[in-house]
């Protein structure tokens, strides 16, 4: 059986586009950082060009030994977008992914997670990322773990995880926080972002990392990788980023159609791993995109983050909408 990363109900949903924010040792600094807030336009004086947004139902299946034992539709939803503006030579790219849980078509569980990444560059590679974001920690390891959450009230207040770093050329930083918030909450809730954004305030113990193999610029993050490669639409390539002072690998092919009688608005078909070069875990996904390289928002997204939880986001609306 595959390797699965540990994560909760929440980094399931989210699990796709950001990196398992597992607790390592941190190593304190007298620094403190504000992270970025978590509005998404330019700033005065910047040229954007026209963003990409899709919003998603959120599907579940339950397995038993890689069989489908319950479909559910409907049992949470997402969005997910990127907008790019330029000002002289430089760019700056936006991209952000949030979901979260219905409680009502999700046997009462309530999970979210949200996470944005603003990264500048003056040419293909950054020269600075910022990334932030927020998730439900939940204990739900197993099928039997799920059943024993859903069998249980609700509590008023659940436990969350936020992020936040900065990777620079040839260096990165970041700090985990956890703190307690009410547990009806929604992923937009701005609340919730706020509370999230307090505890980087005060003492933060961040951990710094080199990276000699960055050293003429920033190292990548998640997001921004997945859109590269997306844009590039190779039949294979692959691309590295770090997130939480790890380095990950990710992989990508995508489908390659006949160009003979292409019809417009044919969708293609991509799969992808992430394998966090330090501890081996893999997380495999598969993507429906459209057929044109401007268009990096996928339609459809899947992937399995545990043996019995397959999840699969489907986008309603027309792109931007």
């Amino acid at each position: 059986m595959k390797k699965q990363s540990r994560r909760g109900f929440a980094g399931l949903i989210l699990g796709l586009f950001a990196a398992p924010w597992r607790a390592n040792t941190e190593a304190p600094t007298a620094t403190s950082e504000t992270p970025p807030r978590p509005d998404r336009t330019g700033g005065a004086g910047d040229s954007a060009s026209e963003p990409q947004s899709r919003r998603y139902r959120a599907d579940a299946a339950i397995l038993l030994f890689g069989i489908t034992i319950y479909r559910r539709t409907g049992v949470g939803g997402g969005e997910a977008s990127i907008r790019e503006t330029k000002e002289g030579g430089a760019a700056r790219k936006t991209l952000f992914f949030a979901a979260g849980s219905d409680p009502k078509r999700a046997r009462g569980l309530s999970r979210l997670g949200w996470i944005r990444e603003v990264v500048a560059a003056s040419g293909p590679s950054p020269t600075e990322a910022t990334y932030f974001g927020v998730l439900t920690s939940s204990p739900e390891e197993s099928l039997e773990g799920a059943q024993k959450s859903t069998a249980e009230p609700a509590p008023d207040r659940s436990i969350y995880s936020a992020v936040n770093g900065r990777n620079t050329v040839g260096h990165s930083r970041s700090a985990i926080k956890r703190f307690e918030f009410t547990s009806d909450a929604k992923w937009s809730d701005q609340r919730l972002i706020t509370e999230a954004q307090s505890n980087f305030h005060a003492s933060v113990n961040w951990r710094e990392t080199s990276w000699p193999a960055y050293s003429a610029s920033a190292p990548p993050t998640f997001l921004f990788e997945l859109a590269r490669l997306l844009q590039e639409r190779a039949r294979r390539a692959s691309g590295r980023y770090v997130y939480n002072e790890q380095e990950y690998r990710l992989e990508l092919e995508v489908e390659q159609p006949e160009r003979r009688g292409n019809k417009p608005g044919q969708m293609l078909a991509g799969r992808g791993r992430v394998q966090n070069l330090r501890t081996g875990r893999r997380t495999d996904f598969r993507l429906g995109l459209e057929d044109s390289p401007k268009a990096i928002v996928p339609f459809r997204i899947e992937f399995q983050p545990r043996s019995f939880l397959r999840l699969t986001f489907e986008a309603v609306g027309a792109p931007g909408s």
